[in-house]
């Protein structure tokens, strides 16, 4: 795979982190190593952040870097809060209609959020539209506080579906993803993820893919930009928060073949989306029969040497980057001219998805209670400096990798019931 826009921007934090832990910087070429094969010395930070690229049908990963390697999934964590949601739905727990209250709790989340008064009630359909669009962080503690009772008995729940799924290098404390140590995952493990979005919950794909939406006069666009520039996309979820980079979950169809491609640590929006699209590309490339001896999502195992997240916050949020660091950025520092885009001119999804807040009432219409006012971009938090910083992996593991943390898992998972 070709060396991307913004790798002098890399080639300078890789340096950087050389001279700091005295290891050699390694190739891109070395992606697809095993940890038998890459010891930490060989897998010392380079200039490309963890990716993987795999068949949703399949399974079958076609490219991959440092896959399982520890990273911090900023908000996208909302894609294990929608589908704990969904597992709540289709248990009988919860229904889309159901009254969501917006807190005293979900109002005092930072940017990005909607900003409603406390008291505000909006059904779990609105609230998940206005999460996955927005990426707003009040919501997505509103939602949890609907379904899981609280955020930590909804995060217990996170941390359920999370085993249960196999994601065993993930650890959720909250429901959107800002800055908290303990909350990890891995590209490996949110592929996983996206892939049972797509294939348990076929009913909601609409959800992954709004464009926009219109709550009163206001209208909110999705940070995806591959769902507007890149024919076929079906959405997924963007994240940013200064330590974890601007990370990407993208899933695309065409034809009959569906691929979905995870980019995490990219340096601005219009990075992520131009190497998500880049990779897509090449999966929609790659023959759709599974090949013999070929690695998957079970057997992946690239940067599983690794046990800590990687802290990007010195080379996105530095001194002369902060006014461009939030989750609106579709630039960023990495705008230097490309040779080639894989992204088009804007594609017309037709108009926004209306939503608004209250619940149906008797003659089924809507009562609106407020309208949101347009958030800012979320700024570097102080919260941030409280993240640790891992320059080098630690020593590898003497036994197989497991679960971040042993309490992953530990709630019982909602019980299993036919699909709707």
């Amino acid at each position: 795979m070709k060396v991307r826009h913004g790798v002098s921007c890399f080639c300078v934090f890789a340096a950087a982190l050389a001279l700091a832990v005295s290891l050699p910087a390694t190739s891109i070429a070395a992606e697809t190593k095993s940890p038998a094969e890459a010891t930490p010395e060989a897998a010392a930070p380079d200039p490309v952040g963890p990716y993987l690229l795999v068949d949703a049908e399949t399974g079958e990963v076609y490219q991959h870097h440092d896959a399982a390697r520890p990273w911090f999934p900023a908000s996208t964590t909302k894609l294990m809060t929608i589908y704990t949601a969904f597992r709540a739905v289709r248990a009988g727990e919860i229904s889309l209609d159901s009254a969501v209250v917006y807190t005293d709790n979900a109002a005092a989340q930072p940017p990005s959020k909607m900003g409603f008064k406390s008291g505000t009630i909006l059904t779990l359909d609105n609230a998940i539209k206005m999460m996955m669009v927005k990426s707003a962080n009040d919501i997505a503690v509103a939602v949890a506080e609907a379904v899981g009772g609280s955020v930590d008995g909804f995060a217990a729940h996170m941390n359920a579906e999370a085993a249960r799924l196999g994601m065993t290098r993930s650890h959720f404390v909250n429901p959107h993803g800002l800055p908290d140590e303990r909350q990890v995952t891995s590209a490996r493990d949110m592929a996983v993820l996206a892939r049972a979005l797509l294939t348990d919950f076929p009913e909601r794909r609409d959800y992954y893919k709004l464009h926009a939406i219109q709550i009163g006069k206001k209208v909110l666009k999705n940070y995806n930009t591959l769902i507007q520039r890149y024919p076929g996309a079906n959405g997924m979820k963007t994240g940013f928060i200064c330590a974890s980079g601007y990370n990407l979950v993208a899933s695309a169809r065409r034809g009959e073949r569906e691929i979905i491609a995870v980019v995490f640590g990219e340096y601005g929006g219009r990075a992520r989306a131009e190497h998500a699209a880049e990779l897509l590309d090449a999966g929609f490339e790659t023959p759709g029969s599974v090949r013999e001896g070929a690695t998957t999502l079970g057997s992946v195992s690239s940067g599983a040497a690794f046990t800590t997240p990687f802290d990007m916050r010195p080379y996105v949020c530095g001194p002369k980057r902060a006014a461009a660091a939030s989750e609106a950025n579709d630039e960023g520092a990495e705008a230097e001219e490309k040779e080639v885009s894989h992204l088009t001119a804007p594609i017309y999804l037709g108009p926004p998805i209306r939503v608004a807040v209250g619940v149906p009432s008797a003659n089924a219409e809507t009562i609106v209670v407020s309208v949101a006012r347009v958030p800012r971009p979320r700024p570097m938090l102080p919260t941030d400096e409280g993240i640790a910083n891992a320059f080098a992996p630690d020593q590898p593991p003497s036994a197989p990798v497991e679960a971040i943390d042993s309490a992953a898992g530990a709630a019982a998972p909602l019980p299993e019931v036919a699909p709707n």
